[in-house]
């Protein structure tokens, strides 16, 4: 007798809690789509499952000609699988760009579709479409910007879908690199023949390579600056060399670097930046690491020549983040 009388009381709390469950799902803004889906109450939803993570990021490289972008998928949310092929269409949304600030929106043209219409298909039997894709073309876009890229569901093929209101558009935040761009370790040796001094900081600085164009990399001190300067040593403590930095540009064929100039040129202080001549400077794609050479010009110092020889390995640690 006891034991029946605990198992009406488990039967009759689970009971309570379903209903209670139950009630919880069927609130007025998860069935008119505000948020939310109602699918364990019958209803039928389409959403962009990545909606919920806007802005997305997104990294792409820097270069001539177009990439193709696979970005998100559409989700069916029904107890069953979808009873026919469901299309989903989309539309770039500039005002979702604005909204999420900070970013600036892709001029027109940067993005095409291969069907002319942004859109996937969830098949009969499945729930989740394949990644929706695109092209782009970064070719003409600032790298030192921000650019922003949304799509909200314009509309749904099957009779009685729903779409909830937050999970109807998403947003992705676009940094461009290219290939050279990323977190090193700088070690080396260096002489200043104006004054004995100044030495390389020791025993090795991080460096992080920005993309400034497609073949190009402005060098930032993370150790001692912060700043795209050349960290260095004045008799043991830490200083660096005011006025001069180095962005490099490089062969994207050959991976060669081409030129080294300073941000600040024409600097008050008459400093330059320069590649060493007789040294093949180069990335090697295998490890990601640089091996390189360069000067420092200053009027004044070096008889004509350089004032600074910089004989460098940039070591690859991982992606700028």
């Amino acid at each position: 007798m006891n034991n029946f009388i605990s198992k009406y009381k488990n039967t009759a709390l689970i009971a309570m809690a379903v209903f209670s469950l139950s009630s919880c799902l069927k609130d007025e803004g998860a069935e008119n789509g505000t948020y939310g889906m109602s699918a364990f109450a019958g209803g039928e939803f389409v959403s962009l499952p990545l909606s919920a993570n806007n802005p997305n990021a997104l990294a792409l490289e820097s270069k001539a000609g177009n990439q193709t972008l696979s970005l998100f998928q559409a989700n069916y949310e029904n107890v069953n699988k979808a009873p026919e092929d469901i299309v989903v269409s989309f539309t770039p949304d500039a005002a979702a760009v604005t909204a999420a600030g900070g970013l600036t929106a892709l001029p027109a043209g940067t993005v095409t579709y291969a069907s002319g219409s942004p859109s996937v298909t969830i098949a009969k039997g499945t729930r989740v479409s394949p990644a929706f894709t695109c092209q782009i073309n970064t070719s003409s876009l600032d790298p030192t910007k921000a650019y922003g890229l949304a799509f909200t569901i314009s509309s749904v093929s099957k009779t009685g879908v729903s779409i909830p209101k937050n999970l109807k558009t998403v947003v992705y935040k676009i940094a461009l690199k290219n290939k050279f761009d990323g977190v090193y370790r700088v070690t080396g040796p260096m002489v200043d023949v104006g004054s004995a001094a100044l030495t390389q900081y020791l025993p090795s600085w991080t460096a992080n390579l920005e993309t400034t164009g497609p073949n190009s990399v402005a060098v930032r001190d993370m150790t001692a600056t912060g700043g795209i300067f050349h960290p260095i040593m004045n008799g043991g403590a830490p200083s660096y060399y005011g006025a001069f930095g180095m962005v490099v540009t490089f062969d994207p064929a050959t991976n060669v670097a081409t030129n080294m100039v300073s941000p600040y040129e024409p600097a008050a202080n008459g400093r330059t930046a320069r590649l060493d001549p007789t040294f093949t400077s180069r990335w090697d794609p295998a490890t990601k690491n640089i091996r390189i050479k360069y000067h420092m010009f200053q009027p004044g110092f070096g008889g004509g020549g350089p004032r600074v020889f910089f004989d460098e390995t940039w070591t690859y640690i991982g992606p700028r983040k």
